[in-house]
């Protein structure tokens, strides 16, 4: 059985301290922002509360992906994803309007591209590739 060569913990938790500090402070915001239902904070203060998680995940997620060092395209995608939750959280703060629905649809068009990808890695995990030497005659 074969198992990943150890990695220096201090220098991996140097290497990827902000964003985790970053991403912890999402969930705990989120945390807040679900406590934030109760009839006693403003819609304003409520639509704050609902961009900050959103916007701190994505920066924090971005700053993650750069520290990976990964391959141009799976970066792209991963910066895709952390930019769509820094424009959603954008979103929330805008007035009713033409420019919140089209933020909006963007943000959505972004998440259904980065599910489709997903599900594509997923497939393509399933099927193994074939064969021209596999193949019945």
């Amino acid at each position: 059985m074969m198992t990943a060569p150890p990695v220096n913990a201090l220098s991996r938790s140097r290497n990827t301290a902000p964003a985790r500090i970053l991403l912890k402070t999402a969930v705990a915001l989120a945390g807040i922002l679900l406590l934030s239902n109760l009839p006693l904070l403003s819609i304003r203060l409520h639509a704050y509360l609902s961009a900050l998680p959103l916007a701190i995940a994505g920066i924090g997620s971005a700053l993650l992906q750069f520290r990976l060092r990964l391959a141009r395209g799976i970066l792209l995608k991963r910066l895709l994803l952390a930019a769509t939750f820094v424009l959603w959280a954008v979103d929330q703060l805008l007035p009713s309007g033409r420019m919140a629905m089209f933020i909006g649809d963007v943000v959505i068009a972004a998440y259904v591209l980065d599910l489709y990808w997903l599900i594509q890695e997923e497939v393509a995990a399933l099927d193994p590739p074939s064969n021209s030497s596999d193949r019945p005659a």
